[in-house]
């Protein structure tokens, strides 16, 4: 698939193994210059309330019920058949990668604080 078709919501993988999903897309025109990209376990930490746990997860740390969801969403990715992005592969083809500033208040703050 082109790296022109990325959309938000698609994966971004670094060559450590961090996954990135896609939160900003910024085009000139019809052609895709830029990328936001936000650490995929950051995202998925603002898509969950503390009651939306189960059972299963009460007694352990929140990060295996977030660990879980994060591969959850990797999965589905790509069963969804989208692919996931190298970020060296989109440097080569000249989009720009930012990350999302984790020390600013999260969009969704808002929604779940």
């Amino acid at each position: 698939m082109s790296m022109q078709h990325i959309k938000e919501t698609d994966l971004v993988r670094d060559e450590y193994g961090n996954y990135y999903k896609v939160v900003g897309i910024h085009t000139e025109g019809d052609t895709l210059k830029a990328l936001e990209v936000s650490n995929l376990y950051f995202e998925t930490s603002f898509q969950h309330s503390a009651e939306s746990l189960e059972d299963d997860y009460k007694s352990k740390p929140v990060g295996v019920f977030i660990q879980e969801q994060v591969n959850a969403y990797i999965d589905e990715v790509q069963q969804n058949e989208r692919p996931i992005y190298g970020i060296r592969d989109l440097m080569v083809n000249r989009i720009k990668v930012y990350a999302v500033d984790i020390t600013q208040p999260h969009p969704l703050r808002n929604q779940t604080v």
